[in-house]
């Protein structure tokens, strides 16, 4: 009978540590999801930074033709600078965020995504439009002056 009082004590102290283990665990579990909730801007504007970050390394380290490289980082230090001192917009952040993912999706970057990354930041902060690359000037919609009309 003796021994089968220790097994049970020796259950019960393991059963009582299996549940304090677990409620540590729900703790760390509630205090991340605080800390996350709380820091959630300041995790957000990380995402953004990084994708950010990944697009200008793509295109520094395979060259496109057609995108001025200079003029695109330019504009995504000044997206990387105003983003950090300024308030998170968060409409503006979800459309950013779906475009720069759709961008990075095959892990290339064409013209036509650099010039939608391009106009993706300066979406969110219109200041920036001066720093983006100009369009191209289309010429064929000139008038020959050599012909004269009577």
């Amino acid at each position: 009978m003796n021994q089968e009082v220790q097994k049970k004590r020796g259950m019960s102290k393991g059963c009582l540590i299996a549940l304090i283990v677990v409620g540590v665990l729900v703790l760390l579990l509630v205090i991340a999801g605080i800390t996350c909730y709380l820091k959630k801007d300041e995790l957000a504007k990380y995402g953004a930074v990084t994708l950010v970050n990944s697009i200008k390394a793509e295109l520094n380290n395979t060259p496109v033709e057609g995108v001025d490289t200079v003029k695109v980082n330019a504009v995504a230090d000044a997206f990387v600078n105003e983003l950090n001192e300024k308030e998170l917009d968060y409409d503006k952040y979800k459309r950013l965020i779906q475009t720069v993912q759709g961008i990075m999706s095959d892990k290339k970057v064409d013209s036509a995504e650099a010039e939608e990354f391009v106009r993706a930041m300066t979406e969110y902060f219109p200041e920036l439009e001066e720093l983006a690359p100009m369009e191209p000037i289309d010429d064929s919609a000139t008038v020959d002056d050599s012909i004269l009309v009577e």
